[in-house]
């Protein structure tokens, strides 16, 4: 009898403390939406006295207890984590928005960038049939099938070209143009861009270039062909080398352009065409590789990246002036390193504050009730 007695109190004993558990777990829920003090919370106060127990669920419980109030601790006591405390609510469940994107070289690029912008937010699903919303790039034109007539189009352009606003209901690209709340400029080089005030630092500290200029050029089609006019000029002067398939001179494709034009002045950071707010990966290239850049593209380039640091060419009238530039900047090293002092951007946040006020354009359009967010005229 005693020994039946004693494995019900036991078992009894066992049931407390998981109950204890159980409101111990509970509370960690509360606390965090409540401004209670854990070390002034009575039921931890309890728990802490039966510390010392020689059973097995006391023990789990008071380890239990002490990794909760260490958690919180750790998060709670202090400013940050006071304020954080105090604004605590209880969080609505995130809006679902069905999604699908075509006419992309990258597939699975919009579900990436949109699930790096958005999923704090929204819910994101990936599905073809009959999409909510549709996103686009300019390398097809399944854009215009009619099963997605039902779908919000979102036109997102990486490329010199204006996004048709008869087909898009709102638009995100790199020209210099505004239309009410459905079109964003957002120049793509910002998505790659950083601080390249070490790169200089370290090219200062280093004694200066031998080499004079580099290239790296893979397409000689689909252009204006300005830059290998511009080319042809500057070798009058010096020889380009060429590190890319196209007029190669170096003995073969380069692995690495980066690490290519770290031995050269200056690079060529032309694009394929000229166009209002046309910029991508070149001139980035050129100033990670610690050189000068040689542009054409985006005559308002100026609105991030500083001036001083990069020679733009405005056409082929502009070829003359700039080449004798270069020439002075060539064979004169107090100006060549006044160049690279110079900050790079204009402003080092800028990439932070361009892609919260894209994240804000995108949350207009998704918080909206899908039929209020259509915008092009049928």
């Amino acid at each position: 009898m005693k020994k039946k007695a004693k494995i019900f109190f036991k078992i009894l004993f066992l049931i407390k403390n998981i109950i204890l558990l159980v409101i111990n777990l509970y509370f960690l829920l509360i606390l965090n939406i409540t401004k209670i003090n854990v070390n002034e919370f009575a039921l931890f106060k309890i728990i802490k006295k039966l510390k010392n127990s020689d059973y097995f669920p006391m023990f789990l419980t008071t380890r239990t207890y002490k990794y909760i109030s260490n958690f919180l601790n750790d998060k709670y006591n202090n400013k940050k984590g006071e304020e954080s405390l105090k604004n605590n609510k209880f969080k609505k469940p995130k809006k679902k928005i069905v999604l699908y994107s075509v006419d992309l070289n990258d597939p699975k690029y919009h579900r990436k960038w949109l699930g790096r912008m958005l999923n704090k937010k929204y819910r994101i699903k990936f599905d073809s049939n009959n999409p909510d919303y549709l996103l686009y790039n300019i390398f097809g034109n399944e854009h215009l099938n009619y099963k997605y007539n039902n779908s919000v189009k979102i036109a997102i352009f990486t490329e010199n070209k204006i996004p048709d606003l008869n087909e898009a209901d709102y638009a995100i690209g790199q020209s210099h143009i505004n239309y009410l709340d459905r079109y964003f400029k957002f120049p793509i080089f910002l998505w790659i861009i950083n601080d390249f005030k070490n790169v200089r630092e370290k090219v200062l500290k280093s004694p200066i270039r031998n080499k004079f200029c580099a290239a790296v050029i893979t397409n000689s089609n689909y252009t204006d062909g300005f830059r290998i006019k511009f080319i042809n000029e500057l070798e009058k002067y010096k020889l380009i080398d060429m590190g890319g398939k196209y007029k190669n001179n170096i003995g073969g494709p380069v692995k690495n352009k980066k690490q290519f034009l770290t031995s050269y002045k200056f690079s060529i950071s032309i694009e394929n065409s000229e166009g209002d707010g046309y910029l991508t990966e070149k001139i980035v290239d050129s100033f990670y590789s610690g050189t000068i850049p040689i542009f054409y593209g985006d005559y308002m380039l100026d609105e991030y990246i500083n001036p001083k640091t990069y020679i733009l060419i405005k056409g082929e009238k502009d070829i003359k002036e700039k080449i004798e530039y270069i020439k002075k900047i060539d064979n004169d090293d107090k100006l060549y390193k006044n160049i690279l002092k110079e900050n790079v951007l204009i402003d080092n946040n800028i990439t932070l504050k361009i892609e919260k006020e894209e994240r804000e354009f995108l949350y207009h359009i998704f918080d909206q009730d899908k039929r209020k967010a259509f915008r092009k005229k049928d």
